[in-house]
């Protein structure tokens, strides 16, 4: 059994220090999948900027505007925290994207007032991914992208309660110990290699998202 003196040390160590060791083991594994992700956000990225830099002084283009970014940026966050051997943390920031770019899309077509009850704080964000399904070919958007969407939210839901799969990312499979903090562990490599294919194959839709949602807003004025 630890002494005090030794698991306050580990303690310190989690919340002062960065796991380099972890991170190295996830880039060893999937270092060419953080290249593809790397290469489908920054294509978003790009797709945020053109339509960012359309929006003039209009408040609610602006919103929408921000909803992509956020959703940009939370992505990238989330794969960063994944592969820093935080996969909790990281599964529900998951989630938060899948909801913010389905809001994004929502909040983006002409013949909904999603955008309106948004900005008035009358609609509940949790309902986004429903919606978003529910009117994909009004959005005029990949109905697959947004499948894709819902089903990452569902699983990930799993992240923000308690709940089996929250323990077990908490034990170690390789050696049956517990985690505490940032961890790889090698008897979880499947498990992994779902999550980096799911996040790599949202990146890859995300350009797409994004385009969908500045077609939608050109659409305003007609």
């Amino acid at each position: 059994m630890e002494t005090l003196d030794e698991v306050r040390q580990t303690i310190t160590i989690q919340l002062t220090t960065d796991d380099s060791d972890t991170r190295s083991q996830y880039l060893n594994h999937f270092g060419h999948q953080v290249a593809e992700f790397s290469d489908a956000m920054s294509r978003a990225f790009l797709e945020w900027r053109a339509l960012d830099g359309q929006l003039g002084k209009d408040e609610r283009k602006a919103y929408v505007s921000a909803l992509i970014y956020c959703a940009v940026a939370l992505h990238i966050l989330s794969m960063k925290l994944f592969l820093s051997g935080h996969t909790v943390p990281a599964g529900n920031l998951y989630r938060q994207v899948a909801e913010t770019i389905a809001l994004a899309c929502l909040c983006s077509a002409k013949n909904l007032d999603i955008l309106d009850r948004f900005m008035q704080d009358k609609y509940s964000t949790n309902d986004a991914l429903r919606d978003a399904v529910r009117h994909a070919k009004r959005l005029q958007l990949n109905a697959d992208a947004i499948e894709v969407l819902r089903r990452t939210r569902d699983f990930y839901h799993e992240f923000s309660h308690p709940s089996q799969l929250m323990i077990a990312t908490h034990m170690s499979f390789s050696d049956g110990n517990v985690v505490l903090g940032a961890s790889f562990d090698s008897g979880k490599l499947e498990e992994y290699r779902k999550e980096v294919a799911s996040r790599v194959n949202l990146a890859k839709v995300f350009g797409n998202l994004v385009s969908g949602i500045r077609s939608n807003i050109s659409r305003w004025k007609e």
